[in-house]
């Protein structure tokens, strides 16, 4: 199983706070896919520069990207990137 936390934007739009998926394996990309399928903004999930992931503590970019595997009992979080100015 893997367990997502969300944070912020993520949470709301998914509408709580965990989400698991009974997975021994997903790539990043595949994750957001699932993500974006149960969320009420999709768009959150499939432009990659609206969120930050990060997994065992590690931001994703540095693991690969949309390309990082995501393994059962990973800890991973993902918060929407605020813009404004």
């Amino acid at each position: 199983m893997i367990r997502v936390r969300l944070l912020g934007g993520a949470k709301r739009v998914v509408g709580r706070e965990y989400v698991n998926f009974d997975a021994k394996e997903l790539t990043l990309r595949e994750l957001l896919s699932l993500l974006a399928s149960i969320s009420s903004d999709p768009n959150i999930f499939t432009n990659s520069s609206n969120i930050i992931v990060v997994i065992n503590g590690i931001e994703s970019s540095l693991l690969g990207g949309l390309d990082a595997v995501i393994n059962s009992n990973d800890q991973v979080s993902i918060l929407t990137v605020v813009h404004g100015g």
